[in-house]
């Protein structure tokens, strides 16, 4: 019977039993057929993902993006805007340096005696007008016993030499001559950096000002503005003036013509006294002179003393 029970186990059941075992067999029988064919696409699918994978292991990869960056360390001191010029303006390590042209201020003190100071002053007239020369400044002096003339002439640096030479054949005796050259290349390339580094800072200034919209930032950036374009008059200026410093060199000259003292000779004993007896004369008329001078002082003083007189001899009477 156990057997019976277990080869045909829907014999035992009741029909409505039979019925629900059967919709419960169907139901896992379609379930297992839905997990099968999932499966089975899962499969194809891991299938096609190898040999698509297998494709693109057959081609070699792209090569690696590269990104090349400036890097400047931290503490050097510099504004974005120096670096930035730095890193722009830095070349190669391979290429040749930059040779920069000296700059060299002349000055020179040249002190000279001459015979004839007029012809003296003509001659030094025409060097400096020959050698494209100018007189920046003359002070002249003239004495009992000497007339000095002294002079700042500005002459181009590459005529400095002939024009020290020149000036100093005109004299008689040179009394002194001293030169003096300075290196101002560091200082001129220094300021130019400066220079460039202050017009790109204003360049920002001015792409911020155009992109402000605030009234708040565009005043802030104005006067930031303002104190940049100062500072870059300022060092337009420097610039300036060390380039005529340099263009044009100095020489401070001082002319002298001295003249010859001749004492007078004094007078003996008889003409001392002739002296003094003609003066003595001069100095009574000279007295004379100075009571007419005085003759409103007479008239009030002989008033005082006639009143006086008429009021003493009233009281006498009395």
């Amino acid at each position: 019977m156990k057997r019976n029970l277990l080869t045909n186990p829907l014999k035992n059941l009741n029909p409505g039993k039979k019925i629900v075992f059967l919709f419960a067999l169907s139901f896992i029988f379609l379930a297992s057929c839905n997990d099968s064919s999932s499966g089975f696409g899962y499969g194809k699918a891991k299938e096609e993902s190898l040999v698509s994978a297998s494709m693109d292991m057959s081609e070699p990869p792209p090569p690696p993006m590269t990104e090349k960056v400036a890097f400047t360390p931290a503490g050097s001191g510099e504004t974005e805007d120096s670096k930035e010029a730095g890193n722009a303006s830095v070349p190669p390590a391979d290429a040749p340096a930059v040779k920069i042209a000296e700059k060299i201020k002349k000055t020179a003190d040249v002190d000279i005696s001459v015979e004839d100071y007029k012809i003296a002053r003509e001659a030094i007239g025409k060097i400096v007008k020959a050698g494209n020369a100018y007189i920046g400044g003359e002070n002249e002096q003239n004495s009992t016993y000497s007339i000095t003339n002294s002079m700042v002439i500005r002459v181009a640096n590459k005529d400095f030499d002939g024009m020290v030479t020149n000036l100093a054949a005109v004299a008689s005796n040179v009394n002194s001559k001293n030169v003096y050259m300075e290196d101002v290349t560091a200082e001129f390339v220094d300021i130019t950096a400066r220079l460039k580094t202050k017009k790109e800072v204003e360049k920002r200034y001015i792409e911020l000002l155009n992109k402000a919209t605030k009234v708040t930032d565009i005043l802030e950036v104005e006067q930031q503005l303002r104190v940049i374009r100062e500072e870059i008059e300022a060092k337009e200026g420097q610039l300036k003036y060390l380039n005529d410093q340099v263009n044009y060199s100095t020489i401070n000259l001082t002319l002298h013509q001295n003249f010859e003292y001749t004492p007078q000779n004094e007078p003996g004993f008889f003409g001392r006294m002739g002296h003094a007896f003609g003066n003595g004369w001069k100095g009574f008329l000279s007295f004379l002179v100075g009571i007419v001078y005085a003759w409103p002082l007479w008239i009030i003083l002989g008033m005082i003393a006639y009143f006086s007189v008429k009021f003493i001899k009233k009281r006498l009477k009395k």
